[in-house]
């Protein structure tokens, strides 16, 4: 039922895919031009040691239907030549693109999701359609303290998806049965781990959209309504990022990468969608999914029933 009911409201309210798509393209002209700056000493010296004509090579390689250990092998060697330039040659300038790229980059892009929360709350509830600038404009500052938080409560748990998907490709690297069932099984744990990321956090935003209530409150309640529905939660947000990752693997590889712009901010806005659907679900509560069709959860229905028959006798 979430999910379809999440489809449905992307449907209805799919205007708004574009302005998260040119949100992103903002946030990533900015971040090319803050890093551009400071960046020289470092591009200079990764293109010296052959990392981005390895890296071209790869991406043709890719397209020409290599198969994926050597892909994978080409990908580690890269890695390894990007950090052993990185590590001999350390200077402040990688300091501050680590910090931007890792931190400063994925903050801005955060700092959506209580606009397009505001914008979806407003539709679902009332028929309202809210500007997503306004709100955006609004919710600065508070959106600043929720992205913060969230980025800190969840750091550990993207630093270790990241290393999970790091152990994919050495596995892969090393190659034979074991180590393909390995990488295989790491991949799989990555995954768990992104889903398990994503539902415990997956009625914060909503609840600071609903209730109008500090980011630190919301996150209390948040934990209420997580751990009172954990595994359904857990299991719909599973199916999620498998769902997402598949969608965005084919479209890249089907399109040449060339539909990635368009199907990145669609997924995160179908995250943002199904936080909000997750929320109202878990609390009870009604909602439009279009404008004829208003989901009603299963007691207001037998509540709705009652009072017909009392208003019939």
């Amino acid at each position: 039922m979430i999910f379809r009911n999440t489809i449905r409201l992307l449907l209805s309210n799919f205007s708004n895919v574009w302005k998260a798509l040119l949100y992103y393209v903002i946030c990533i002209v900015l971040t090319a031009a803050v890093c551009w700056s400071v960046a020289s000493p470092v591009i200079y010296n990764l293109n010296k040691a052959g990392v981005f004509a390895d890296f071209y090579a790869l991406l043709q390689s890719f397209f020409d239907g290599v198969k994926f250990e050597s892909v994978a092998t080409s990908l580690n060697s890269i890695i390894d030549t990007a950090w052993n330039v990185i590590s001999s040659n350390f200077q402040f300038n990688y300091i501050f693109l680590i910090v931007w790229v890792f931190f400063v980059f994925p903050f801005t892009l955060d700092l959506a999701q209580l606009a397009m929360g505001e914008v979806l709350y407003g539709y679902m509830t009332s028929q309202v359609k809210y500007s997503f600038t306004g709100r955006y404009i609004k919710n600065i500052g508070k959106s600043c303290v929720y992205s913060l938080f969230r980025y800190l409560v969840l750091f550990v748990l993207n630093v270790l998806a990241m290393s999970l998907l790091v152990g994919v490709i050495k596995f892969v690297v090393l190659g034979g049965f074991v180590n393909i069932l390995l990488a295989l099984l790491v991949f799989a744990l990555s995954l768990v781990l992104f889903a398990f990321k994503h539902a415990l956090v997956s009625c914060w935003m909503p609840g600071i959209a609903v209730l109008n209530s500090n980011p630190f409150k919301a996150l209390k309640q948040n934990f209420k309504c997580v751990f009172s529905k954990f595994f359904s939660i857990f299991s719909n947000y599973l199916t999620l990022v498998m769902l997402a990752l598949a969608v965005n693997v084919m479209a890249f590889v089907f399109t040449f990468g060339v539909s990635i712009i368009l199907t990145l901010p669609l997924t995160a806005f179908v995250f943002v969608i199904f936080q909000m659907v997750t929320y109202f679900t878990v609390n009870g509560m009604r909602f439009y999914v279009y404008p004829d069709m208003f989901i009603t959860p299963q007691k207001y229905e037998e509540q709705d029933k009652i009072k017909k028959l009392k208003y019939l006798i």
